[in-house]
């Protein structure tokens, strides 16, 4: 099992602990609170994270279990998990917005005449208002905000297969007449495992084969730990069909375990081409259509590795001076992750089809390009469509999910996309 997957149960763990502490001491402040009350919450933590270690500790990412058996302990587990991960979130960002305000208070507090200072402002009446109005308003808005979240922790499990083929027109400004209305079927992110078996992924297969596209592109996480996962998207996807043929790039999340054997598994039993710093050519009528791919790598994360950049600009150089044609036909790039669009941009790449954000996956709020989510705070480029001069990236929200099988605000996507 990949380090990664250690340190995030580390951290959910210890996230855990926090809401748990938060909540006792909440209870305190209340007239029910009786001591042993904690130790019975404390049981309740642990029967809601004991499906967790099975799975994450033990299993790692596979874990196939029966339907029923899915429904009755793994999805309590994963609605537990949500909720109070968005909890311990909001607390924790309460803690760091607190921080600069505390420690003045604790240097304050070291010196005898400080604290007895303290005491005596604590003991002002208008003081004291203030401060029991303070307790009523996080009373009731700690209330609020459990109710929220686990009312959209539900629905965000609910909904997280809940999938959107959307439409989209791309004008491309050296497009050759031969190409108007080329299509193109995007699917990426797919994250084979735990959280997407072979039976949705056939059902995705059967929805990208009925949009009929000119040619189907993924760019990468196939698989979200284990490549030996790859047989599964190899059987689920081995009936694609398109007319000018099925590409892909690799992403992080196949970079985890064996990218090689992962390549291979594609490679033999799947029509998927895999184009590992390569490129293919799309002839039509005599017109060429360049279609490039790059690797992402293991450890980018949410960051955009330059190394990337260093295998377009090889493969760029080498199109350049062994192909006349190359510079004034269009290329399309299949690149995992969208953050080196504006280096992506001047090198004259007209559309980078890409993925790796999820939309946001969980998104509390949002409002036209304003996305308040993960990715949000990564980078501007998020999901949908953008434009630098004259070059053109298209963000998908992926069919996958990491962490927890939960959407909110951004569900999953199929693009069909039209050049025009």
């Amino acid at each position: 099992m990949p380090h990664r997957t250690y340190i995030f149960v580390s951290l959910l763990l210890l996230l855990q602990y926090l809401v748990y502490y938060s909540f006792i001491k909440y209870l305190k402040t209340t007239k029910i609170y009786k001591p042993n009350q904690r130790y019975w919450v404390l049981i309740i933590f642990c029967l809601f994270n004991f499906p967790f270690l099975i799975v994450s500790l033990l299993t790692g990412g596979n874990f196939d279990i029966s339907e029923w058996l899915k429904y009755l302990i793994m999805e309590p587990f994963y609605f537990w998990q949500g909720a109070t991960l968005f909890i311990a979130l909001w607390l924790l960002i309460g803690k760091i917005i607190k921080l600069p305000f505390k420690i003045p208070v604790w240097l304050v507090k070291i010196f005898r005449p400080g604290r007895r200072k303290i005491e005596e402002v604590k003991n002002v009446k208008a003081i004291q208002a203030v401060d029991l109005g303070r307790r009523k308003f996080i009373r009731y808005s700690t209330m609020a905000l459990s109710a929220y979240a686990f009312t959209g922790s539900a629905y965000g499990i609910i909904k997280h297969n809940s999938y959107e083929v959307d439409y989209k027109e791309i004008k491309l400004d050296n497009l050759p007449p031969e190409f108007k209305g080329f299509t193109i079927t995007l699917i990426s992110d797919i994250h084979a495992g735990q959280y997407m078996d072979e039976n949705e992924m056939k059902e995705y297969a059967d929805v990208v084969n009925s949009l009929n596209s000119d040619i189907i592109c993924i760019p990468g996480d196939f698989v979200n730990f284990d490549s030996n996962d790859g047989h599964h998207v190899a059987k689920a996807f081995r009936d694609l069909k398109a007319k000018y043929g099925i590409y892909g790039s690799l992403g992080n999340h196949d970079f985890f375990n064996n990218p090689d054997y992962l390549t291979e598994i594609l490679k033999n039993e799947s029509p998927i081409q895999l184009m590992r710093n390569r490129h293919f050519t799309v002839n039509k009528n005599g017109k060429e259509l360049y279609l490039l791919g790059v690797d992402d790598t293991y450890h980018s994360g949410a960051s955009f590795d330059g190394v990337v950049m260093t295998w377009l600009d090889a493969m760029h150089e080498h199109l350049l001076q062994t192909y006349e044609n190359y510079k004034s036909s269009p290329k399309i790039l299949l690149c995992h992750k969208p953050y080196g669009f504006d280096m992506i941009a001047k090198r004259d790449i007209d559309l980078t089809l890409a993925g790796h954000t999820h939309g946001g996956q969980v998104v509390p709020f949002k409002f036209g390009k304003i996305n308040v989510s993960f990715a949000g705070f990564v980078s501007p480029y998020i999901e949908g469509l953008y434009k630098t001069g004259k070059s053109n990236m298209y963000v998908s929200r992926g069919i996958g999910t990491v962490l927890l099988p939960i959407r909110i605000n951004c569900p999953p996507e199929i693009t069909k996309i039209t050049l025009v």
